[in-house]
């Protein structure tokens, strides 16, 4: 290779586009599609894929990515997400959550909650409260209530404020249903479940045992894979999308989980 050749090619290595993006930390099989900068030229259809259906009906090929979100993908936060878990239920509710090994943030940074081990602890809310998490570094939880982070539980998976990625979060089903779970996310609602079915159209909802979003592939805790009931579109287009996408890698903005009554 003549020199000024290998000096174009070391140059062009260097910039982003040759370095492969961190992958998402998802739960489920079925990828995050990312939100593209304004600069490139991804199909609407693929763009719209990441959002509410409220914001694909405004979607047109010719529309600038930056209408479409309220930060170009890309630019890190300026602060980190805040979370509120708020109890609806009439009653008091026990939240139980299960901590990423990843996570920076653990049982040991939350004291109210009564720890078996770093990654898994549970706590007591009252009837209508509202509580601010403690959540300024990088946290990966899965949260349910009154009921175990497993089989049979409704559960709320967050991915915040991870400095390498965007915000993550969904309602899962994936595991089975108990109750109903709303998450609020800078405005944006995913969930509440309609029931135990019925949530084929529900936005940032994994339907029962569906654990690629639009099939169950290989799903857990004794639920018969194939077979009606998940999302429309395909693993890499669901229509509507099982899971939220921040607009900012690093996080930003603020993510309310609501336990409803059922």
């Amino acid at each position: 290779m003549r020199p000024y050749a290998t000096a174009l090619f070391l140059l062009l290595c260097m910039s982003p586009c040759c370095t492969a993006p961190s992958s998402p930390p998802n739960k489920h099989t079925d990828p995050v599609v990312q939100i593209p900068p304004a600069s490139t030229s991804a199909p609407a259809s693929k763009i719209a894929a990441s959002l509410p259906p409220s914001s694909q009906s405004s979607t047109s090929s010719s529309a600038p990515t930056s209408k479409l979100t309220s930060a170009p993908a890309g630019v890190q936060a300026a602060t980190p997400t805040s979370l509120t878990l708020s109890n609806k239920t009439g009653a008091s509710a026990i939240v139980n959550v299960s901590f990423g090994s990843d996570s920076v943030i653990n049982a040991t940074n939350w004291p109210f909650c009564a720890a078996t081990s770093p990654l898994v602890c549970s706590f007591t809310m009252a009837a209508n409260e509202d509580k601010m998490m403690p959540s300024s570094g990088y946290l990966n939880a899965t949260l349910a209530i009154n009921g175990p982070v497993g089989c049979g539980s409704t559960k709320a998976e967050l991915n915040l404020n991870n400095p390498a990625w965007y915000d993550v979060a969904d309602v899962s089903l994936v595991d089975g249903y108990s109750n109903k779970i709303s998450i609020t996310a800078n405005g944006t609602i995913l969930g509440p479940p309609n029931g135990k079915e019925g949530n084929e159209k529900v936005f940032g909802l994994y339907p029962l045992g569906c654990d690629i979003c639009t099939a169950r592939q290989s799903p857990p805790c004794g639920i018969p894979a194939g077979g009606p009931g998940c999302h429309g579109g395909t693993q890499y287009a669901p229509v509507p999308p099982c899971q939220y996408q921040g607009p900012s890698k690093g996080g930003g903005g603020a993510v309310v989980v609501t336990a409803l009554p059922n």
